[in-house]
Protein backbone atom coordinates (compact mmCIF):
# COMPACT_ATOMS: atom_id res chain seq x y z
CA UNK A 1 0.00 0.00 0.00
CA UNK A 2 1.16 3.51 -0.75
CA UNK A 3 0.01 6.53 1.25
CA UNK A 4 0.61 9.83 -0.52
CA UNK A 5 0.80 13.24 1.10
CA UNK A 6 2.90 16.33 1.57
CA UNK A 7 6.49 16.00 2.80
CA UNK A 8 5.95 16.91 6.47
CA UNK A 9 8.29 16.73 9.43
CA UNK A 10 5.59 14.71 11.18
CA UNK A 11 5.72 12.02 8.47
CA UNK A 12 9.52 11.68 8.27
CA UNK A 13 9.44 8.90 10.86
CA UNK A 14 6.88 6.85 8.93
CA UNK A 15 7.20 3.25 10.20
CA UNK A 16 5.40 1.34 7.46
CA UNK A 17 8.27 -0.23 5.53
CA UNK A 18 7.72 -1.80 2.13
CA UNK A 19 4.20 -3.03 2.88
CA UNK A 20 2.97 0.42 3.90
CA UNK A 21 5.01 3.16 2.28
CA UNK A 22 4.62 6.92 2.58
CA UNK A 23 5.31 8.76 -0.68
CA UNK A 24 5.76 12.56 -0.49
CA UNK A 25 3.65 14.07 -3.26
CA UNK A 26 2.71 17.52 -4.55
CA UNK A 27 -0.79 17.98 -3.20
CA UNK A 28 -2.54 20.14 -5.79
CA UNK A 29 -2.13 17.80 -8.77
CA UNK A 30 -2.82 14.77 -6.57
CA UNK A 31 -6.13 16.16 -5.30
CA UNK A 32 -7.20 17.08 -8.82
CA UNK A 33 -6.23 13.57 -9.93
CA UNK A 34 -8.31 11.91 -7.22
CA UNK A 35 -11.30 14.07 -8.14
CA UNK A 36 -10.81 13.03 -11.78
CA UNK A 37 -10.72 9.33 -10.88
CA UNK A 38 -6.99 8.54 -10.81
CA UNK A 39 -6.49 5.23 -8.92
CA UNK A 40 -4.85 5.47 -5.47
CA UNK A 41 -4.65 3.61 -2.17
CA UNK A 42 -4.66 6.34 0.49
CA UNK A 43 -3.90 10.03 0.28
CA UNK A 44 -4.03 13.40 1.96
CA UNK A 45 -7.07 15.31 0.71
CA UNK A 46 -8.90 18.60 1.12
CA UNK A 47 -11.45 18.47 3.95
CA UNK A 48 -13.76 20.95 2.19
CA UNK A 49 -13.57 18.92 -1.03
CA UNK A 50 -14.41 15.73 0.88
CA UNK A 51 -17.48 17.36 2.45
CA UNK A 52 -18.59 18.68 -0.94
CA UNK A 53 -18.21 15.24 -2.54
CA UNK A 54 -20.24 13.61 0.22
CA UNK A 55 -22.93 16.28 -0.09
CA UNK A 56 -23.23 15.38 -3.78
CA UNK A 57 -23.61 11.68 -3.02
CA UNK A 58 -20.14 10.72 -4.22
CA UNK A 59 -19.04 7.64 -2.26
CA UNK A 60 -15.71 6.90 -3.96
CA UNK A 61 -13.69 8.01 -0.95
CA UNK A 62 -13.64 6.71 2.61
CA UNK A 63 -12.75 9.24 5.30
CA UNK A 64 -10.05 8.69 7.92
CA UNK A 65 -9.84 10.83 11.09
CA UNK A 66 -6.25 11.82 10.32
CA UNK A 67 -5.75 15.56 9.91
CA UNK A 68 -2.13 16.12 8.82
CA UNK A 69 -2.53 19.80 7.94
CA UNK A 70 -4.06 22.72 9.80
CA UNK A 71 -3.47 26.39 9.27
CA UNK A 72 -4.65 29.78 10.32
CA UNK A 73 -5.75 32.03 7.46
CA UNK A 74 -5.08 35.49 8.87
CA UNK A 75 -1.68 35.87 7.19
CA UNK A 76 -3.00 34.91 3.74
CA UNK A 77 -4.22 38.38 2.71
CA UNK A 78 -1.72 40.49 0.77
CA UNK A 79 -2.04 44.09 -0.35
CA UNK A 80 0.27 46.64 -1.91
CA UNK A 81 2.48 48.60 0.46
CA UNK A 82 0.64 51.79 -0.46
CA UNK A 83 -2.82 50.27 0.13
CA UNK A 84 -5.24 51.98 2.49
CA UNK A 85 -6.59 48.58 3.58
CA UNK A 86 -5.50 47.51 7.06
CA UNK A 87 -8.02 45.00 8.37
CA UNK A 88 -10.66 42.45 7.45
CA UNK A 89 -13.47 44.97 7.94
CA UNK A 90 -11.96 47.05 5.12
CA UNK A 91 -12.57 44.30 2.55
CA UNK A 92 -16.29 44.90 1.91
CA UNK A 93 -16.87 45.77 -1.72
CA UNK A 94 -13.27 45.07 -2.71
CA UNK A 95 -11.72 42.85 -5.40
CA UNK A 96 -9.94 39.85 -3.91
CA UNK A 97 -8.04 37.31 -5.98
CA UNK A 98 -7.56 33.66 -5.08
CA UNK A 99 -6.44 30.58 -6.94
CA UNK A 100 -9.36 28.31 -6.03
CA UNK A 101 -12.64 29.68 -4.69
CA UNK A 102 -13.54 26.38 -3.00
CA UNK A 103 -10.22 25.66 -1.24
CA UNK A 104 -10.57 24.80 2.44
CA UNK A 105 -8.55 27.82 3.56
CA UNK A 106 -10.70 30.22 1.56
CA UNK A 107 -13.88 28.71 3.05
CA UNK A 108 -12.50 29.33 6.55
CA UNK A 109 -11.54 32.89 5.58
CA UNK A 110 -14.95 33.80 4.13
CA UNK A 111 -16.74 32.25 7.10
CA UNK A 112 -14.67 34.22 9.59
CA UNK A 113 -14.98 37.39 7.53
CA UNK A 114 -18.75 37.34 7.83
CA UNK A 115 -19.04 35.89 11.32
CA UNK A 116 -16.47 38.08 13.07
CA UNK A 117 -16.33 41.20 10.90
CA UNK A 118 -19.75 41.43 9.27
CA UNK A 119 -18.34 41.35 5.74
CA UNK A 120 -20.58 39.19 3.55
CA UNK A 121 -18.82 37.19 0.85
CA UNK A 122 -21.51 38.39 -1.59
CA UNK A 123 -20.24 41.95 -1.20
CA UNK A 124 -16.81 41.05 -2.60
CA UNK A 125 -15.80 40.51 -6.20
CA UNK A 126 -13.70 37.34 -6.38
CA UNK A 127 -11.03 37.21 -9.07
CA UNK A 128 -10.42 33.49 -9.51
CA UNK A 129 -7.46 31.68 -11.03
CA UNK A 130 -7.61 28.59 -13.25
CA UNK A 131 -7.85 26.04 -10.41
CA UNK A 132 -11.47 24.96 -10.10
CA UNK A 133 -12.36 21.87 -8.11
CA UNK A 134 -16.07 22.67 -7.70
CA UNK A 135 -18.34 25.32 -9.21
CA UNK A 136 -18.91 28.39 -7.01
CA UNK A 137 -22.43 29.27 -5.86
CA UNK A 138 -24.57 31.39 -8.18
CA UNK A 139 -24.68 34.17 -5.58
CA UNK A 140 -20.91 34.67 -5.66
CA UNK A 141 -19.55 37.50 -7.80
CA UNK A 142 -16.88 35.56 -9.71
CA UNK A 143 -14.61 37.01 -12.39
CA UNK A 144 -12.01 34.81 -14.14
CA UNK A 145 -8.50 36.18 -13.71
CA UNK A 146 -7.04 37.93 -16.73
CA UNK A 147 -3.44 37.18 -15.78
CA UNK A 148 -1.06 36.25 -12.99
CA UNK A 149 -2.81 37.03 -9.70
CA UNK A 150 0.21 38.50 -7.93
CA UNK A 151 1.02 40.68 -10.92
CA UNK A 152 -2.60 41.87 -10.99
CA UNK A 153 -2.20 43.03 -7.39
CA UNK A 154 1.09 44.78 -8.13
CA UNK A 155 -0.54 46.51 -11.12
CA UNK A 156 -3.51 47.69 -9.06
CA UNK A 157 -6.06 45.59 -10.98
CA UNK A 158 -7.23 44.01 -7.70
CA UNK A 159 -7.28 45.16 -4.08
CA UNK A 160 -5.99 42.06 -2.28
CA UNK A 161 -4.62 38.60 -2.99
CA UNK A 162 -5.47 35.57 -0.83
CA UNK A 163 -2.46 33.26 -0.81
CA UNK A 164 -0.30 31.55 1.79
CA UNK A 165 2.82 32.79 0.03
CA UNK A 166 3.79 35.40 -2.54
CA UNK A 167 6.90 35.64 -4.67
CA UNK A 168 7.37 39.20 -3.44
CA UNK A 169 8.01 37.83 0.05
CA UNK A 170 11.29 36.27 -1.10
CA UNK A 171 12.76 39.65 -1.98
CA UNK A 172 14.90 41.70 0.43
CA UNK A 173 12.67 43.72 2.74
CA UNK A 174 13.56 47.04 1.09
CA UNK A 175 12.54 45.75 -2.34
CA UNK A 176 9.16 44.30 -1.41
CA UNK A 177 6.08 45.93 -2.91
CA UNK A 178 3.52 43.89 -0.98
CA UNK A 179 2.67 43.58 2.70
CA UNK A 180 0.26 41.48 4.78
CA UNK A 181 -3.15 43.08 5.22
CA UNK A 182 -2.83 42.73 8.99
CA UNK A 183 -0.03 44.51 10.81
CA UNK A 184 0.62 41.54 13.12
CA UNK A 185 -0.96 38.37 11.72
CA UNK A 186 0.61 36.10 14.34
CA UNK A 187 -0.86 38.08 17.22
CA UNK A 188 -4.25 37.99 15.48
CA UNK A 189 -3.97 34.22 15.02
CA UNK A 190 -3.12 33.74 18.70
CA UNK A 191 -6.10 35.85 19.71
CA UNK A 192 -8.35 33.89 17.33
CA UNK A 193 -7.26 30.59 18.89
CA UNK A 194 -7.69 31.91 22.41
CA UNK A 195 -11.22 33.11 21.58
CA UNK A 196 -12.41 30.12 19.54
CA UNK A 197 -10.18 27.17 20.44
CA UNK A 198 -9.86 26.49 16.71
CA UNK A 199 -6.65 25.64 14.87
CA UNK A 200 -8.47 25.25 11.53
CA UNK A 201 -8.49 21.83 9.89
CA UNK A 202 -7.37 21.88 6.26
CA UNK A 203 -6.65 18.31 5.17
CA UNK A 204 -7.66 14.80 6.09
CA UNK A 205 -6.68 11.35 4.84
CA UNK A 206 -8.93 9.37 2.51
CA UNK A 207 -8.88 5.79 1.30
CA UNK A 208 -10.13 4.48 -1.98
CA UNK A 209 -13.30 2.52 -1.34
CA UNK A 210 -11.73 -0.40 -3.18
CA UNK A 211 -8.85 -0.57 -0.68
CA UNK A 212 -11.13 -0.18 2.34
CA UNK A 213 -13.25 -3.13 1.16
CA UNK A 214 -10.34 -5.30 -0.01
CA UNK A 215 -8.09 -4.79 3.02
CA UNK A 216 -10.22 -4.14 6.13
CA UNK A 217 -7.15 -3.97 8.39
CA UNK A 218 -5.50 -1.25 6.29
CA UNK A 219 -7.33 1.77 7.76
CA UNK A 220 -6.14 1.09 11.30
CA UNK A 221 -2.61 0.30 10.06
CA UNK A 222 -2.47 3.64 8.28
CA UNK A 223 -3.90 5.49 11.28
CA UNK A 224 -1.36 3.94 13.64
CA UNK A 225 1.50 4.76 11.23
CA UNK A 226 0.48 8.42 11.12
CA UNK A 227 0.29 8.54 14.92
CA UNK A 228 3.67 6.86 15.35
CA UNK A 229 5.39 9.20 12.89
CA UNK A 230 3.90 12.27 14.54
CA UNK A 231 4.85 10.98 17.97
CA UNK A 232 8.47 10.68 16.85
CA UNK A 233 8.43 14.26 15.54
CA UNK A 234 7.02 15.57 18.82
CA UNK A 235 9.50 13.58 20.90
CA UNK A 236 12.40 14.74 18.74
CA UNK A 237 11.14 18.35 18.69
CA UNK A 238 12.14 18.46 15.03
CA UNK A 239 13.78 21.66 13.92
CA UNK A 240 15.08 22.70 17.31
CA UNK A 241 18.68 21.68 16.62
CA UNK A 242 18.81 23.18 13.13
CA UNK A 243 17.77 26.81 13.60
CA UNK A 244 18.29 29.29 16.45
CA UNK A 245 15.40 30.21 18.77
CA UNK A 246 13.38 27.15 17.79
CA UNK A 247 13.38 25.74 21.33
CA UNK A 248 11.60 28.83 22.61
CA UNK A 249 9.24 28.86 19.60
CA UNK A 250 8.34 25.22 20.29
CA UNK A 251 7.62 26.01 23.95
CA UNK A 252 5.62 29.12 23.14
CA UNK A 253 3.55 27.33 20.50
CA UNK A 254 2.79 24.26 22.61
CA UNK A 255 1.91 26.46 25.57
CA UNK A 256 -0.82 27.92 23.36
CA UNK A 257 -1.98 24.93 21.30
CA UNK A 258 -1.33 22.15 23.80
CA UNK A 259 1.21 19.31 23.84
CA UNK A 260 -0.09 17.89 20.54
CA UNK A 261 -1.04 20.63 18.06
CA UNK A 262 -2.23 18.09 15.44
CA UNK A 263 -4.41 15.58 17.30
CA UNK A 264 -5.91 12.79 15.21
CA UNK A 265 -9.13 10.91 15.90
CA UNK A 266 -12.79 11.73 16.38
CA UNK A 267 -12.42 13.80 19.52
CA UNK A 268 -15.05 16.34 20.50
CA UNK A 269 -12.60 19.14 19.62
CA UNK A 270 -11.89 17.74 16.15
CA UNK A 271 -15.59 17.22 15.43
CA UNK A 272 -16.36 20.78 16.55
CA UNK A 273 -13.57 22.05 14.31
CA UNK A 274 -14.94 20.14 11.30
CA UNK A 275 -18.51 21.19 12.15
CA UNK A 276 -17.48 24.84 12.03
CA UNK A 277 -16.12 24.33 8.53
CA UNK A 278 -19.26 22.44 7.49
CA UNK A 279 -21.42 25.29 8.76
CA UNK A 280 -19.43 27.75 6.68
CA UNK A 281 -19.84 25.52 3.61
CA UNK A 282 -23.62 25.56 4.07
CA UNK A 283 -23.76 29.32 4.63
CA UNK A 284 -21.64 29.90 1.52
CA UNK A 285 -23.89 27.74 -0.66
CA UNK A 286 -21.24 25.06 -1.26
CA UNK A 287 -23.14 22.19 0.40
CA UNK A 288 -26.87 21.79 0.96
CA UNK A 289 -26.89 20.78 4.63
CA UNK A 290 -24.58 20.04 7.51
CA UNK A 291 -23.70 16.33 7.63
CA UNK A 292 -23.53 14.01 10.61
CA UNK A 293 -19.76 14.22 10.71
CA UNK A 294 -19.10 11.08 12.71
CA UNK A 295 -20.80 8.98 10.01
CA UNK A 296 -18.48 10.33 7.29
CA UNK A 297 -15.48 8.49 8.72
CA UNK A 298 -14.77 4.80 8.39
CA UNK A 299 -16.79 2.53 10.66
CA UNK A 300 -15.10 1.79 13.96
CA UNK A 301 -12.84 4.85 13.89
CA UNK A 302 -14.83 6.46 16.71
CA UNK A 303 -13.13 3.90 18.97
CA UNK A 304 -9.59 4.61 17.80
CA UNK A 305 -7.27 6.39 20.26
CA UNK A 306 -7.13 10.17 19.96
CA UNK A 307 -3.79 11.88 19.54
Amino acid sequence: MIVRGRDYEHTIGWPGGRDLAYEPTELGPMIHGILAGTPFDAAEFSLAAFLMLKDRGDERLVGMPVFPARSFFHACLWVRRDSALNGFADLAGKRIALRDYTSTTSVWFRGHLKEAHGVDWRSIQWIVGPNRRFPPPAAADIVPASGDLEEMLLDGAIDAFFSMRVRDGKLPEAERRLRPLLADPRATERAYFEQTGLFPLLHMVVLSRELAERAPDAPRQIYDAYREAKGKALARRLGTTFLPWMESIWDETLDLLGPDPLPYGLSEANLRNAATLAGYLVEQGLIAEEPDLATLFIAGSQNWPVG
